[in-house]
């Protein structure tokens, strides 16, 4: 009897353990955060201030609505190239269309960018989800389209805030507005990946097709879904981006992809798809307005901040290939 409640107790306390390292793993991205922090900091004490802190997250909220486009879209198991595109694209379109035509109402300014960027994610998602093209293929090739249209609708010049009316402005460039937008965006997506139909459905998707499919859930449906919401958080983070600016330069959204991805995959979502948490997208978004800041301040050239951008991504890549490896050997033995 005695022998069986040890071994009980032995049982119980193995498995909360396992469950212990499994929520570290999952969660690892905001350790990664403070101990970047705390290292940037010793470096550039100035990082350590509170409102310097506050900076860096209202910094980086444009990027951090990419960084949810993009964290859908490896959830459900693909991967947006036109992110950035998108971004840069439906913010240069939108800001024309308002410089150019002084009839559209200033508080329906608003919502162009979103519009636009919804419209470019259903593009991607009809020819990836109902004709069952290659993501990565599609996605490129929107890339190169998307980033053309933007400079030729701009015809190479950057549009100054000055033609743009102040509520349009208003979300990107008032702080604390932009902070809590952007955390309110991010519980509504948790409530409708982890709470609704669709979102569960994101997750069996990106972890599945075949599986998808035999539960009675169209792939094709959920990859067009997947892609329109996509485009609507590029969108969003376009209109953010303009408002932060004070203009829409014609390089909006050049360097967007790749921070996206490697935000999003150290923030705990699996190459492989079907696996992430959202609410990590905060600490992925930090770290990398840390990583940003520490660079600006040192005054680092935008090309040297592109190769870095690049090693950034490759270390995201095996990091996300040691976590899964640890991840299985945790599983095998529980």
């Amino acid at each position: 009897m005695e022998c069986g409640i040890k071994m009980k107790s032995r049982n119980q306390g193995f498995r909360l353990r396992e469950a212990t390292s499994l929520f570290l793993l999952e969660n690892a991205v905001w350790p990664l955060f403070i101990a970047t922090y705390l290292i940037l900091g010793i470096i550039q004490p100035v990082i350590f201030s509170p409102t310097f802190l506050t900076y860096i997250l209202y910094l980086s909220i444009p990027l951090g609505f990419a960084i949810i486009a993009q964290t859908i879209c490896l959830i459900g198991g693909v991967l947006d190239l036109s992110v950035g595109s998108i971004v840069g694209f439906s913010a240069m379109l939108a800001g024309v269309i308002i410089k150019e035509f002084k009839l559209i109402p200033p508080e329906l300014s608003l919502i162009l960018p979103v519009f636009f960027g919804l419209l470019c994610g259903m593009f991607n998602g009809y020819f990836i989800g109902f004709l069952k093209l290659n993501p990565f293929i599609v996605t490129l090739a929107t890339m190169m389209a998307y980033q053309g249209l933007k400079i030729i609708v701009a015809r190479g010049f950057t549009i100054p805030g000055g033609y743009l009316p102040e509520i349009y402005l208003f979300p990107g460039s008032n702080m604390v507005f932009s902070i809590s937008s952007f955390l309110v965006a991010i519980v509504l997506v948790w409530i409708f990946l982890r709470y609704t139909k669709p979102g569960i459905h994101i997750y069996v998707v990106g972890g599945s097709q075949d599986v998808a499919h035999m539960m009675g859930i169209d792939p094709r449906k959920m990859l067009f879904i997947i892609f329109s919401l996509s485009g609507l958080f590029a969108g969003i983070s376009g209109l953010y981006y303009t408002g932060f600016n004070r203009s829409v330069p014609i390089t909006l959204g050049n360097e967007v992809l790749f921070p996206t991805f490697a935000a999003a995959i150290i923030s705990g979502v699996s190459l492989k798809g079907g696996r992430g948490n959202i609410l990590n997208v905060v600490g992925g978004t930090l770290l990398l307005g840390v990583i940003e800041a520490f660079l600006v301040t040192y005054a680092i050239s935008p090309e040297a901040r592109i190769v870095g951008y690049g090693f950034m991504v490759l270390i995201a890549v095996l990091f996300n290939q040691f976590r899964d490896n640890l991840r299985d050997s945790i599983l095998r033995r529980v």
